[in-house]
């Protein structure tokens, strides 16, 4: 290497405008005024594939190179430890400790343990590989995705154990945890079978092998086959670390399990009477079987079942080797514990609490947990309730000793053996199912999931028939229009997950924030709102609010500042992009309209896919251009009944009694 070349090469990744006001872009720059001759960036617009990879090794002439995103973080010195270490010796691969959070203050306290390798992520991002070296193993790794590359450089070398330098990378997001890995088309294996006794190497194998298990789920084809994963698991051992998934990946869990061994059926949820099992077979599945997934892998079909067994049949039903926390039927003695969010109630929980409280006083240790900071504390102790500060050892005793929570949230709470994989528990739901929500559904524990209305229902049992109660949500009983002379039209947009980490300008250049200013400072809409002496509430995105003084606000453009419960129910007509938060006004008959300026691709940068055909099944009409809206607006066409949308609503509301959700959700809980 010439004496001009850099030691490092940064690779920013970025398909669109470089987001040169990031904060990661910032700190790049920052380190480049004092070490420039050291280290350069390079931009490429072009997906980081192994592919690319490999010519930008074959390109660049540092003898290190790190790949990043402008969305990822990382220390403030980041850059300068890396030089430190990297310019004093030769090493084939070195990282920094690595987060999928924020990076805490204190790195030298983050405990480097099986935890922490488990949770790694285990992707290309952050580390810095020797590019010699990296090209070398190219040469036999290149049928590997990317995203297996970092595992697999690290098997071709024999890397046991790395120690991480003492500075942080995040890569900001836990999206790939939750909706897993989706492998580039033609790779047919997830990593070289180079034996290892690295515990380290296996632990991040095993959550990679996680990830590519539930993206699969959502992708349906992969070309790598059920022999090749037979052999991953059984190579690398990592059966002994199933039990690593159960706490957030329970159905990869099970799954892993029977690609290791194969057994008649997964006890994967206790019920009341009857538990709840995966059944994995290859080929076909029998027409009368619940099928949840038909794969293809390779050659291979797989099908996984679920299907419901008598409690009795149970493994260790009578010899329990730990305790039943079904063994108790709910009474009058029983523990009940309700809650919403940690900082925020106003939600079901609040609601069906209140009339649990007031219709059922028989139950004495009934409590409803919040933190104590919630501005919401104050309140609910005014109204009577019985409150207990969340996620406290406090908390986690009643857990422990309760025969029953409800909740609109769902939590991996787990204590001392109890889970609601072995304990009962009500899901409230927070809003309405109207994306395609089935890899998440299925990847929790729940002995009752709420529906609204028979549209919702009829999608829920296709998954889980014996837990889906079609009820209504507990807040629908008592939302009513508000009868003042105050008129105000609500604004509800949703979120877009590839705006995480943006940085102001970036924000601000992106269609998002375009789309809903061009709204609020509308001349046409200021005029129509001030002529008739109507406002526009906004309530924004919790996501959006630090930047909500960038939005042209005004006299009759205001950020709301109410509850979305009053926001609701004060409102005169209801809009939205996405958000499943207008089914609220829908119920109580409040108009509503739906703004999709980005319809074309909004599901290509969101964790799931789109269920309900707004435009042949919405409850009101559906506007793509910002012209169409406002002439909607202005025009009153708002306050003009429908009858296609009357129609709609009475079949996506069927089932739901309006008077008796609260106490339908009681009688099955209590007969649990």
């Amino acid at each position: 290497m010439a004496d001009s070349s850099p030691l490092l090469t940064i690779v920013l990744e970025e398909s669109g405008t470089l987001d040169r006001e990031s904060v990661m872009y910032r700190r790049l720059v920052a380190a480049r005024l004092r070490l420039e001759s050291e280290f350069r960036i390079l931009h490429i617009s072009e997906p980081l594939t192994t592919a690319t990879i490999a010519r930008l090794c074959n390109e660049i002439d540092s003898k290190y190179v790190v790949f990043m995103r402008t969305s990822h973080q990382l220390s403030t010195n980041y850059v300068t430890t890396m030089l430190d270490y990297l310019r004093t010796r030769t090493v084939y691969l070195t990282e920094p400790v690595v987060y999928t959070g924020p990076i805490p203050n204190n790195i030298a306290n983050t405990k480097i343990d099986q935890n922490y390798h488990y949770s790694r992520d285990t992707d290309v991002f952050g580390t810095a590989f020797n590019t010699r070296r990296l090209a070398d193993a190219l040469e036999a790794l290149g049928d590997i995705d990317r995203a297996g590359l970092y595992i697999s450089y690290r098997l071709y070398w024999s890397l046991g154990i790395i120690t991480p330098l003492p500075t942080g990378f995040s890569v900001a997001s836990e999206t790939k945890a939750a909706i897993g890995l989706q492998l580039h088309d033609d790779v047919t294996r997830l990593v070289p079978l180079i034996s290892t006794t690295s515990t380290e190497v296996r632990l991040h194998l095993v959550r990679y092998l996680a990830a590519f298990l539930r993206g699969l789920r959502a992708q349906k084809v992969s070309r790598v086959s059920l022999a090749h994963l037979r052999d991953v698991i059984h190579t690398f051992d990592l059966a002994d670390f199933a039990n690593l998934l159960d706490p957030l990946q329970p159905f990869e869990g099970s799954w892993l399990r029977w690609l290791n061994e194969p057994e008649p059926r997964y006890l994967y949820k206790q019920l009341s009477e009857g538990d709840s099992y995966l059944v994995f077979h290859e080929g076909e599945a029998d027409e009368s079987a619940l099928q949840l997934y038909r794969l293809q892998l390779g050659s291979d079909i797989l099908t996984i079942e679920k299907s419901y067994v008598p409690c009795v049949r149970r493994p260790g039903y009578f010899r329990p080797a730990s305790y039943d926390f079904y063994s108790r039927p709910i009474d009058h003695y029983s523990t009940i514990l309700f809650f919403d969010r940690p900082l925020q109630a106003d939600d079901n929980a609040e609601h069906l609490y209140e009339y649990f409280i007031k219709n059922h006083p028989e139950y004495k240790e009934t409590y409803f947990a919040l933190n104590p900071k919630s501005e919401d504390w104050d309140r609910l102790l005014a109204k009577g309730f019985k409150l207990i500060p969340i996620f406290t050892q406090e908390f986690y005793e009643k857990f422990l000793i309760s025969d029953l929570v409800i909740s609109s949230q769902i939590y991996n709470i787990r204590y001392k053996g109890k889970s609601f994989a072995n304990s009962r528990f009500v899901y409230l739901q927070h809003g309405v199912q109207l994306n395609d929500m089935t890899d998440w559904v299925l990847s929790k524990y729940f002995d009752i999931f709420v529906a609204t209305g028979q549209i919702e229902a009829d999608y829920l049992k296709a998954l889980a028939p014996v837990e889906t109660l079609n009820s209504g949500l507990p807040r629908f009983e008592s939302l009513v229009r508000a009868d003042n002379a105050d008129k105000h039209l609500l604004f509800l947009p949703t979120w877009r997950f590839n705006l995480h980490q943006s940085s102001t300008e970036h924000f601000t250049q992106s269609s998002y924030f375009r789309a809903i200013d061009a709204i609020l400072s509308d001349k046409s809409l200021l005029n129509f709102l001030e002529r008739t002496g109507r406002t526009l509430h906004v309530k924004l995105h919790p996501n959006v609010e630090k930047r909500a003084s960038h939005f042209r606000f005004s006299d009759r453009v205001i950020k709301s500042d109410l509850s979305y419960r009053e926001a609701i129910s004060s409102a005169e007509m209801v809009f939205t992009d996405y958000s499943s938060a207008v089914i609220d006004a829908a119920f109580i008959g409040t108009p509503i309209a739906y703004y999709q300026w980005d319809a074309v691709d909004f599901f290509n940068d969101q964790p799931y896919e789109g269920r309900l055909n707004f435009r042949q099944d919405g409850l009101g009409p559906v506007f793509e251009e910002h012209s169409e809206l406002i002439n909607h607006i202005v025009h009153e066409g708002y306050l003009h009944s429908d009858e296609q949308y009357t129609h709609r609503h009475e079949r996506f509301f069927e089932g739901v009694d309006p008077e008796r959700i609260n106490s339908k959700i009681v009688e099955r809980m209590l007969s649990l």
